[in-house]
Protein backbone atom coordinates (compact mmCIF):
# COMPACT_ATOMS: atom_id res chain seq x y z
CA UNK A 1 0.00 0.00 0.00
CA UNK A 2 1.45 3.42 -0.98
CA UNK A 3 2.25 5.69 1.94
CA UNK A 4 -0.03 8.43 0.62
CA UNK A 5 -2.99 6.01 0.86
CA UNK A 6 -2.46 5.45 4.58
CA UNK A 7 -4.55 7.30 7.11
CA UNK A 8 -2.84 10.20 8.97
CA UNK A 9 -2.62 8.24 12.27
CA UNK A 10 -1.00 5.31 10.44
CA UNK A 11 1.55 7.61 8.78
CA UNK A 12 2.37 9.19 12.16
CA UNK A 13 2.90 5.76 13.74
CA UNK A 14 5.14 4.57 10.89
CA UNK A 15 7.22 7.76 10.86
CA UNK A 16 7.48 7.70 14.65
CA UNK A 17 8.64 4.08 14.60
CA UNK A 18 11.24 4.91 11.95
CA UNK A 19 12.55 7.84 14.03
CA UNK A 20 12.83 5.65 17.13
CA UNK A 21 14.77 3.01 15.18
CA UNK A 22 17.15 5.63 13.76
CA UNK A 23 17.75 7.18 17.20
CA UNK A 24 18.35 3.76 18.72
CA UNK A 25 20.91 3.08 16.01
CA UNK A 26 22.61 6.42 16.65
CA UNK A 27 22.81 5.69 20.37
CA UNK A 28 24.26 2.24 19.74
CA UNK A 29 26.85 3.77 17.39
CA UNK A 30 27.88 6.50 19.86
CA UNK A 31 31.41 5.06 20.44
CA UNK A 32 32.07 5.58 16.71
CA UNK A 33 29.76 8.51 15.99
CA UNK A 34 30.88 10.60 19.00
CA UNK A 35 34.54 11.04 17.90
CA UNK A 36 33.36 11.68 14.33
CA UNK A 37 31.05 14.49 15.45
CA UNK A 38 33.86 15.98 17.55
CA UNK A 39 36.06 15.91 14.45
CA UNK A 40 33.36 17.66 12.40
CA UNK A 41 33.01 20.29 15.12
CA UNK A 42 36.73 21.09 15.19
CA UNK A 43 36.90 20.98 11.39
CA UNK A 44 34.21 23.69 11.32
CA UNK A 45 36.15 25.83 13.78
CA UNK A 46 39.43 25.47 11.89
CA UNK A 47 37.94 25.82 8.38
CA UNK A 48 38.71 29.60 8.23
CA UNK A 49 42.37 28.94 9.09
CA UNK A 50 42.51 26.29 6.36
CA UNK A 51 40.96 28.70 3.83
CA UNK A 52 43.39 31.47 4.88
CA UNK A 53 46.39 29.22 4.22
CA UNK A 54 44.99 28.02 0.89
CA UNK A 55 44.45 31.60 -0.30
CA UNK A 56 48.16 32.21 0.31
CA UNK A 57 49.16 29.33 -1.93
CA UNK A 58 49.93 26.72 0.71
CA UNK A 59 49.37 23.19 -0.67
CA UNK A 60 46.26 21.49 0.75
CA UNK A 61 48.13 18.68 2.55
CA UNK A 62 50.58 21.08 4.20
CA UNK A 63 47.79 23.49 5.12
CA UNK A 64 45.71 20.72 6.71
CA UNK A 65 48.75 19.41 8.57
CA UNK A 66 49.59 22.87 9.86
CA UNK A 67 46.03 23.48 11.03
CA UNK A 68 45.77 20.11 12.81
CA UNK A 69 49.22 20.56 14.36
CA UNK A 70 48.26 24.00 15.64
CA UNK A 71 44.97 22.68 16.99
CA UNK A 72 46.75 19.82 18.78
CA UNK A 73 49.23 22.29 20.25
CA UNK A 74 46.42 24.48 21.58
CA UNK A 75 44.53 21.53 23.05
CA UNK A 76 47.63 20.02 24.65
CA UNK A 77 48.56 23.40 26.10
CA UNK A 78 45.04 23.82 27.45
CA UNK A 79 45.11 20.33 28.97
CA UNK A 80 48.48 20.98 30.65
CA UNK A 81 47.24 24.32 31.98
CA UNK A 82 44.02 22.76 33.23
CA UNK A 83 45.87 19.91 34.94
CA UNK A 84 48.37 22.23 36.64
CA UNK A 85 45.67 24.68 37.74
CA UNK A 86 43.44 21.92 39.13
CA UNK A 87 46.41 20.44 41.01
CA UNK A 88 47.15 23.80 42.64
CA UNK A 89 43.47 24.26 43.44
CA UNK A 90 43.26 20.85 45.13
CA UNK A 91 46.37 21.65 47.15
CA UNK A 92 44.67 24.85 48.33
CA UNK A 93 41.47 23.10 49.42
CA UNK A 94 42.51 22.74 53.10
CA UNK A 95 43.01 26.50 53.31
CA UNK A 96 39.58 27.13 51.77
CA UNK A 97 37.95 24.63 54.14
CA UNK A 98 39.52 26.40 57.11
CA UNK A 99 38.22 29.73 55.84
CA UNK A 100 34.79 28.17 55.32
CA UNK A 101 34.79 26.97 58.91
CA UNK A 102 35.48 30.51 60.09
CA UNK A 103 32.66 31.81 57.88
CA UNK A 104 30.12 29.27 59.13
CA UNK A 105 31.18 29.78 62.74
CA UNK A 106 30.15 33.42 62.37
CA UNK A 107 26.59 32.23 61.65
CA UNK A 108 26.53 29.85 64.59
CA UNK A 109 27.07 26.73 62.46
CA UNK A 110 29.59 24.24 63.77
CA UNK A 111 31.77 22.35 61.25
CA UNK A 112 30.92 19.21 63.20
CA UNK A 113 27.30 19.60 62.09
CA UNK A 114 28.12 18.63 58.52
CA UNK A 115 30.71 16.30 57.06
CA UNK A 116 30.67 15.81 53.31
CA UNK A 117 32.43 12.45 53.49
CA UNK A 118 29.58 11.10 55.61
CA UNK A 119 27.38 11.30 52.51
CA UNK A 120 29.95 10.04 49.98
CA UNK A 121 30.84 6.41 49.37
CA UNK A 122 34.65 6.60 49.36
CA UNK A 123 34.90 3.17 47.72
CA UNK A 124 32.84 4.40 44.78
CA UNK A 125 35.06 7.48 44.44
CA UNK A 126 38.19 5.32 44.36
CA UNK A 127 36.65 3.00 41.76
CA UNK A 128 35.69 5.96 39.56
CA UNK A 129 39.21 7.39 39.82
CA UNK A 130 40.73 4.02 38.87
CA UNK A 131 38.31 3.73 35.95
CA UNK A 132 39.27 7.20 34.75
CA UNK A 133 42.95 6.25 34.88
CA UNK A 134 42.23 3.16 32.77
CA UNK A 135 40.33 5.26 30.26
CA UNK A 136 43.28 7.59 29.63
CA UNK A 137 44.62 5.21 26.98
CA UNK A 138 41.24 5.10 25.21
CA UNK A 139 40.99 8.89 25.34
CA UNK A 140 44.45 9.21 23.78
CA UNK A 141 43.49 6.80 20.98
CA UNK A 142 40.22 8.67 20.32
CA UNK A 143 42.12 11.97 20.22
CA UNK A 144 44.55 10.53 17.67
CA UNK A 145 41.69 9.30 15.47
CA UNK A 146 39.90 12.64 15.80
CA UNK A 147 43.04 14.50 14.66
CA UNK A 148 43.30 12.28 11.57
CA UNK A 149 39.59 12.73 10.84
CA UNK A 150 39.91 16.53 11.08
CA UNK A 151 42.76 16.51 8.56
CA UNK A 152 40.77 14.39 6.10
CA UNK A 153 37.64 16.52 6.55
CA UNK A 154 39.61 19.69 5.83
CA UNK A 155 41.16 18.09 2.74
CA UNK A 156 38.01 16.46 1.40
CA UNK A 157 35.45 19.23 2.00
CA UNK A 158 36.25 21.23 -1.19
CA UNK A 159 36.34 18.05 -3.31
CA UNK A 160 33.00 16.81 -1.95
CA UNK A 161 31.41 20.22 -2.50
CA UNK A 162 32.70 20.36 -6.07
CA UNK A 163 31.48 16.81 -6.70
CA UNK A 164 27.98 17.63 -5.49
CA UNK A 165 27.98 20.77 -7.63
CA UNK A 166 28.91 18.77 -10.75
CA UNK A 167 26.39 16.05 -9.95
CA UNK A 168 23.36 18.23 -9.25
CA UNK A 169 24.26 21.55 -10.87
CA UNK A 170 24.78 24.95 -9.23
CA UNK A 171 21.10 25.89 -9.69
CA UNK A 172 19.71 22.71 -8.17
CA UNK A 173 17.58 23.44 -5.08
CA UNK A 174 19.04 20.50 -3.14
CA UNK A 175 22.63 21.59 -3.81
CA UNK A 176 21.91 25.24 -3.01
CA UNK A 177 20.19 24.32 0.25
CA UNK A 178 22.99 21.93 1.21
CA UNK A 179 25.72 24.51 0.58
CA UNK A 180 23.77 27.29 2.32
CA UNK A 181 23.03 25.07 5.33
CA UNK A 182 26.68 24.07 5.59
CA UNK A 183 27.81 27.71 5.59
CA UNK A 184 25.20 28.70 8.18
CA UNK A 185 26.19 25.83 10.46
CA UNK A 186 29.90 26.67 10.19
CA UNK A 187 29.14 30.34 10.85
CA UNK A 188 27.14 29.37 13.92
CA UNK A 189 29.94 27.27 15.39
CA UNK A 190 32.51 30.01 14.75
CA UNK A 191 30.33 32.77 16.22
CA UNK A 192 29.43 30.57 19.20
CA UNK A 193 33.14 30.10 19.83
CA UNK A 194 33.68 33.87 19.67
CA UNK A 195 30.86 34.45 22.16
CA UNK A 196 32.33 31.85 24.51
CA UNK A 197 35.77 33.43 24.17
CA UNK A 198 34.37 36.83 25.14
CA UNK A 199 32.48 35.29 28.08
CA UNK A 200 35.46 33.27 29.30
CA UNK A 201 37.99 36.09 28.90
CA UNK A 202 35.71 38.64 30.53
CA UNK A 203 34.97 36.28 33.40
CA UNK A 204 38.65 35.56 33.97
CA UNK A 205 39.62 39.25 33.90
CA UNK A 206 36.86 40.24 36.31
CA UNK A 207 37.70 37.46 38.77
CA UNK A 208 41.39 38.42 38.66
CA UNK A 209 40.60 42.08 39.37
CA UNK A 210 38.13 41.09 42.08
CA UNK A 211 40.81 39.02 43.79
CA UNK A 212 39.50 35.49 43.22
CA UNK A 213 42.29 32.92 43.03
CA UNK A 214 42.72 30.76 39.92
CA UNK A 215 40.83 33.32 37.84
CA UNK A 216 42.34 32.01 34.59
CA UNK A 217 41.12 28.50 35.42
CA UNK A 218 37.54 29.66 36.03
CA UNK A 219 37.62 31.76 32.85
CA UNK A 220 38.72 28.70 30.87
CA UNK A 221 35.97 26.60 32.46
CA UNK A 222 33.42 29.29 31.57
CA UNK A 223 34.66 29.29 27.95
CA UNK A 224 34.29 25.50 27.61
CA UNK A 225 31.00 25.08 29.48
CA UNK A 226 29.37 27.99 27.64
CA UNK A 227 28.92 25.60 24.72
CA UNK A 228 26.15 24.12 26.90
CA UNK A 229 23.48 26.85 26.79
CA UNK A 230 21.98 28.14 30.04
CA UNK A 231 23.19 25.20 32.14
CA UNK A 232 26.90 25.38 31.33
CA UNK A 233 27.62 28.88 32.57
CA UNK A 234 25.63 28.27 35.74
CA UNK A 235 27.83 25.27 36.51
CA UNK A 236 30.98 27.23 35.61
CA UNK A 237 29.99 30.04 37.99
CA UNK A 238 29.68 27.75 41.04
CA UNK A 239 33.40 27.40 41.97
CA UNK A 240 34.31 31.12 41.78
CA UNK A 241 31.10 31.99 43.62
CA UNK A 242 32.00 29.63 46.45
CA UNK A 243 35.53 31.06 46.59
CA UNK A 244 34.07 34.57 46.74
CA UNK A 245 31.78 33.44 49.54
CA UNK A 246 34.74 32.06 51.50
CA UNK A 247 36.96 35.08 50.84
CA UNK A 248 34.54 38.01 50.91
CA UNK A 249 31.32 36.68 52.40
CA UNK A 250 27.79 36.69 50.89
CA UNK A 251 28.25 40.14 49.34
CA UNK A 252 31.27 38.89 47.38
CA UNK A 253 29.38 35.84 46.14
CA UNK A 254 26.45 37.97 44.95
CA UNK A 255 28.86 40.34 43.21
CA UNK A 256 30.47 37.47 41.29
CA UNK A 257 27.08 36.09 40.21
CA UNK A 258 25.88 39.49 38.97
CA UNK A 259 29.16 40.24 37.18
CA UNK A 260 29.23 36.89 35.33
CA UNK A 261 25.58 37.34 34.33
CA UNK A 262 26.33 40.83 32.95
CA UNK A 263 29.41 39.62 31.04
CA UNK A 264 27.45 36.76 29.48
CA UNK A 265 24.51 39.02 28.59
CA UNK A 266 26.86 41.51 26.93
CA UNK A 267 28.56 38.78 24.89
CA UNK A 268 25.27 37.22 23.83
CA UNK A 269 23.70 40.54 22.79
CA UNK A 270 26.74 42.12 21.11
CA UNK A 271 28.23 39.13 19.26
CA UNK A 272 25.65 36.38 18.91
CA UNK A 273 22.95 38.39 17.02
CA UNK A 274 25.24 38.10 13.96
CA UNK A 275 24.12 34.51 13.57
CA UNK A 276 20.71 34.73 15.24
CA UNK A 277 19.66 37.18 12.54
CA UNK A 278 20.02 34.37 9.98
CA UNK A 279 16.98 32.58 11.34
CA UNK A 280 18.76 30.38 13.86
CA UNK A 281 17.31 31.96 16.99
CA UNK A 282 16.00 28.79 18.63
CA UNK A 283 13.36 29.07 21.32
CA UNK A 284 14.56 28.58 24.93
CA UNK A 285 12.44 25.44 25.30
CA UNK A 286 13.99 23.91 22.17
CA UNK A 287 17.48 24.80 23.45
CA UNK A 288 16.96 23.15 26.85
CA UNK A 289 15.17 20.15 25.37
CA UNK A 290 17.92 19.66 22.79
CA UNK A 291 20.60 19.56 25.51
CA UNK A 292 18.71 16.86 27.42
CA UNK A 293 17.77 14.96 24.26
CA UNK A 294 21.24 14.81 22.71
CA UNK A 295 22.79 14.05 26.12
CA UNK A 296 20.53 11.00 26.30
CA UNK A 297 21.44 9.91 22.77
CA UNK A 298 25.17 10.76 22.58
CA UNK A 299 26.27 11.33 26.17
CA UNK A 300 28.83 14.06 26.90
CA UNK A 301 29.41 14.74 23.20
CA UNK A 302 25.70 15.42 22.78
CA UNK A 303 25.73 17.93 25.64
CA UNK A 304 28.39 20.10 24.02
CA UNK A 305 27.16 19.69 20.43
CA UNK A 306 23.43 19.86 21.19
CA UNK A 307 22.79 23.21 19.52
CA UNK A 308 24.77 22.57 16.29
CA UNK A 309 23.04 19.19 15.98
CA UNK A 310 19.62 20.76 16.59
CA UNK A 311 20.32 23.47 14.01
CA UNK A 312 21.29 20.76 11.51
CA UNK A 313 17.98 18.98 12.18
CA UNK A 314 16.10 22.28 11.85
CA UNK A 315 17.73 23.06 8.51
CA UNK A 316 16.97 19.52 7.32
CA UNK A 317 13.31 19.87 8.28
CA UNK A 318 13.08 23.20 6.46
CA UNK A 319 14.35 21.55 3.28
CA UNK A 320 10.98 19.90 2.60
CA UNK A 321 7.62 21.53 2.26
CA UNK A 322 5.92 18.82 4.34
CA UNK A 323 8.20 19.33 7.37
CA UNK A 324 9.01 23.04 7.04
CA UNK A 325 6.39 23.98 9.63
CA UNK A 326 8.19 21.85 12.25
CA UNK A 327 11.44 23.73 11.64
CA UNK A 328 9.65 27.07 11.83
CA UNK A 329 8.08 26.14 15.16
CA UNK A 330 11.59 25.70 16.61
CA UNK A 331 12.29 29.42 16.19
CA UNK A 332 12.07 31.85 19.08
CA UNK A 333 8.85 33.85 19.31
CA UNK A 334 10.42 37.11 18.17
CA UNK A 335 11.55 35.33 15.01
CA UNK A 336 7.94 34.86 14.01
CA UNK A 337 6.82 38.43 14.59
Amino acid sequence: MPVKDLSPPARIVIIGAAVVIVLAGIRAATPILGPFLVAVFFAMITAPAMAWLRRRGVPPAIAAGAVVTGLIGILVGAALFLGAALRQFLLSLPRYLAALERQTAGYGISPEDFRIWDFVDQGTVIQQAAGLARDVGNIALDAFLVAIAIAFLLLEAPRLTAGLKRRFGAENNLYRHFSQSGRILIDYVIVRTKVNLVTGTGTGIFLYIFGIEFAALWGFVAFVLSYVPYIGLVVAAIPPTLLALVSFGPAGAVTVIIAIAIIDAAAENLVFPQIASQGLNLSPFVVLFSVLFWALILGAVGVFLAIPLTIAVKLFLESWEETRWIGEMMNAKDQEE
